[in-house]
């Protein structure tokens, strides 16, 4: 029983070691891409690119705030499990920043 506990374990520490790295550096090379492109003055006319560049960036600083902690936490005390308010700070700045991404996206669709 405990050899396959702990081969589960090792299993999850390298799935969120490399799992959740490839999906940070994916998605924030797709929210680089993002704002590069609907920061162009031929995008910035139109209200609909406003609310895609927004989205992006709310999405880049809500991926980083809710992975970058986790994968941290692999190899150094989680600083969640002994800080409140950075535990607190933490959640509420994924919360927000994943809604507002989500407001955006509504909003241009709406727009659209």
């Amino acid at each position: 029983m405990s050899l396959s506990t702990s081969t589960l374990v090792v299993v999850q520490q390298y799935l969120t070691r490399y799992g959740m790295t490839t999906y940070d550096i994916l998605g924030n090379i797709g929210s680089i891409f993002n704002l590069l492109i609907f920061s162009q003055s031929s995008h910035r006319r139109n209200p609909c690119s406003l609310y895609i560049f927004s989205m992006s960036l709310c999405s880049a600083i809500g991926l980083n705030s809710a992975v970058i902690p986790l994968i941290y936490a692999l190899d150094h005390p989680n600083p969640l499990s002994y800080s409140i308010p950075f535990c607190k700070s933490q959640y509420y700045f994924r919360h927000v920043f994943s809604q507002s991404m989500r407001t955006f996206f509504v909003v241009a669709c709406v727009d659209r």
